[in-house]
């Protein structure tokens, strides 16, 4: 099993990118510490998912080597000045023992896992070595905004993958497209109209009948209501249940709208979503029982159950 591999490699990046003189960490350390909050551990979580479902399939398609990177990788450590060199030489050295635990831990070179592995390890990198050449004043403009795109080049690459998974699952549920439509409809379909409805409101089809909603309205509309279930009472056990409803429900839509590319993109993105959030509960069943509620704070049990702000 991998377990947190990307989860764990960004906290030891992390750890050395803090290497550095004071200086630049009076100047650059907020950025780069919003950078690994804000972007690189959500896309830790992701990668792992994506990462053991991949390996769990009894066929993958195998990336070649993106030899480009690990050349960009020594490129950047042969020119850089002594104010960050040796944090890059530290990153260089946690890339590389994790690129040795994968290979330990299944037994193969898995280019996908290699290639990942890498492409994180250079945006730290860059981030160190461009915030090390400006200013406080220039930080935000010159360093973060390249290192967004970066971020964002991933995550496509993240969402390709996903797509590829969700594809697999489309296969066995072809030509049933008819059976998922009706399966979305069939508590919502014949719904009265109620402006009062919490989560209609959200959805501004407050006054809209069931009859004439919309695919993606239905699915957009199944899911606030399942979330809507979800509380500081709720027990471990009642959240994955939710959370394993809506991935495949996710599912479903990704196939009934396959040929729709934005609402596809939409299903998607929930099934990762979803699939990570059960992941989490799942690894927490070994720390709390199971059967027992959260015991979250109410004001904050909305937003950590469902990654939704409460409205």
């Amino acid at each position: 099993m991998l377990g947190w591999l990307f989860g764990g490699l960004i906290k030891k990046l992390e750890r050395a990118s803090k290497d550095v003189s004071q200086d630049f960490v009076k100047s650059a350390g907020k950025q780069i510490g919003e950078l690994f909050d804000e972007k690189l551990y959500p896309l830790a979580d992701k990668l792992d998912y994506i990462a053991q479902n991949r390996i769990n399939q009894a066929k993958n398609e195998m990336e070649e080597l993106e030899t480009k990177t690990v050349g960009d990788i020594e490129s950047l450590i042969n020119q850089a000045d002594e104010q960050v060199k040796k944090a890059l030489e530290n990153i260089n050295q946690v890339r590389e023992v994790a690129l040795r635990d994968v290979r330990e831990t299944i037994g193969i070179t898995d280019t996908y896992l290699e290639n990942r592995i890498n492409q994180i390890s250079l945006v730290v990198m860059e981030a160190l070595q461009l915030g090390s050449q400006f200013t406080p004043e220039e930080i935000n403009n010159k360093l973060i905004a390249p290192m967004l795109v970066e971020v964002n080049l991933l995550e496509e690459k993240l969402f390709k993958d996903a797509n590829q998974l969700v594809d697999k699952i489309d296969e066995a549920i072809d030509g049933k497209l008819e059976q998922i439509r009706n399966e979305l409809k069939k508590h919502l379909a014949h719904a009265l109209p109620n402006p009062f409805d919490k989560c209609r409101q959200r959805l501004k089809i407050g006054l809209k009948p069931g009859a004439r909603l919309s695919d993606i309205e239905l699915y957009e509309l199944s899911e606030c209501y399942e979330l809507s279930k979800l509380n500081e009472k709720s027990s471990i056990d009642e959240v994955l249940k939710i959370y394993g409803q809506l991935q495949h429900n996710a599912a479903m839509m990704a196939a009934l709208v396959k040929k729709a590319p934005e609402l596809k993109r939409i299903a998607i993105q929930d099934w990762l979503k979803y699939g990570v959030l059960c992941e989490f509960w799942r690894r927490a069943i070994k720390t709390y029982d199971s059967t027992e509620p959260l015991m979250l704070k109410p004001e904050k049990s909305q937003r950590f159950l469902t990654d939704k702000e409460n409205t």
